[in-house]
């Protein structure tokens, strides 16, 4: 407030100086000049701060324009013409003892009072509005930021219990076979569960923790399904110090299991190449499709790529492309993401 009251005196110290000079420079008498402005100052100031703490917050900021610009129009002519008695009954003896001044009143001079007063309050009222656009704006942003940080987290919410679904039923298969591997499997499944529920939350993991994680998915399906598929991941470039949203990769190569494997068959096959190049990250991730299953739905089993959909857009805004779409009997996931440096 204090900060506040000192840019307010400033403005009038300078605003009454350049007029000063200005009225001056015409007149070549700039001690006459100061003193009319002077003059002018206490109108100046009732006008200024009776719209800038009564009008404007009470009708323009609250749209009633109407009154507002009645109200205003009623004060500026009563600051006028008290203006032009005070010049007329006062100042003008002092400043102009020799000068036979005209009757009063005179309608063009109470208007030139009236206009000469109204200037300073104009360019108040524009700093507040122009204070209130910006402060509007940096709330608006504000409320979308929270707005998509609470959408992320639901989506985020979605997918973990999805995916505890989907791994603790691999678990579940192998005990009622009472599986030698139960316990690697419940080993390589706590690290994916410690991974979704302590990692999920960040921003941002490195690319590398998520490849770690994408890793333990194969091996650990690979001991479900006994080894009747088979998978190649290739990763090129330089992705130690990339890093992406967790969980942005898991739900594609989980979507490839889901369709891309068969357990009556033993010719699946799941295809993921990763490559890092100029702060680029570009996977492709493809599998053989078994019979005629939709991919593309946002039901039970497409939900995991959906919730991906939604993330990247609201994450990497124009700054990522991404392909879903089945070519030739197989099912092909094509993701580009730019980050900023």
């Amino acid at each position: 407030m204090k900060k506040e009251a000192l840019w307010h005196i400033l403005f009038w110290i300078i605003y009454t100086a350049i007029f000063t000079f200005v009225e001056g420079g015409y007149s070549n008498n700039f001690d006459i000049s100061f003193y009319i402005e002077l003059g002018f100052l206490p109108f100046r100031l009732s006008v200024a701060y009776l719209n800038y703490f009564w009008l404007l917050p009470r009708f323009l900021l609250n749209r009633n324009i109407v009154q507002y610009i009645f109200y205003t129009l009623i004060c500026i002519a009563i600051a006028g013409f008290l203006h032009r008695s005070f010049m007329y009954f006062y100042l003008n003896e002092i400043l102009f003892p020799n000068w036979n001044q005209e009757s009063f009143p005179i309608a063009y001079k109470l208007l030139q009072s009236s206009v000469i007063i109204t200037s300073p309050m104009i360019f108040l009222i524009g700093l507040v509005v122009i204070k209130r656009w910006v402060s509007s704006e940096r709330k608006a942003e504000q409320f979308e930021n929270e707005k998509i940080k609470a959408e992320l987290d639901y989506l985020r919410s979605q997918i973990n219990p999805h995916f505890f679904f989907n791994t603790l039923n691999t678990l579940y298969g192998l005990s009622l076979k009472k599986s030698e591997k139960t316990p690697e499997v419940v080993m390589k499944l706590s690290e994916l569960m410690s991974y979704v529920l302590y990692d999920s939350d960040k921003d941002s993991v490195l690319l590398t923790e998520e490849i770690d994680q994408m890793e333990r998915y194969i091996s650990l399906e690979q001991i479900r399904y006994e080894n009747r598929f088979h998978t190649e991941i290739e990763v090129t470039g330089d992705p130690e110090f990339f890093r992406i949203p967790p969980l942005i990769l898991l739900p594609f190569l989980e979507n490839s299991f889901k369709h891309g494997v068969n357990k009556s068959s033993k010719d699946g096959w799941i295809s993921i190449r990763i490559n890092v190049s100029q702060n680029t990250l570009m996977v492709s991730i493809k599998n053989k499709i078994f019979g005629l299953a939709d991919q593309s739905n946002t039901g039970r089993n497409g939900l995991g790529i959906f919730n991906v959909q939604k993330r990247l857009s609201l994450i990497y805004p124009q700054k990522h492309s991404l392909l879903c779409e089945e070519q030739d009997g197989m099912f092909v996931v094509e993701l580009t993401i730019q980050n900023e440096k």
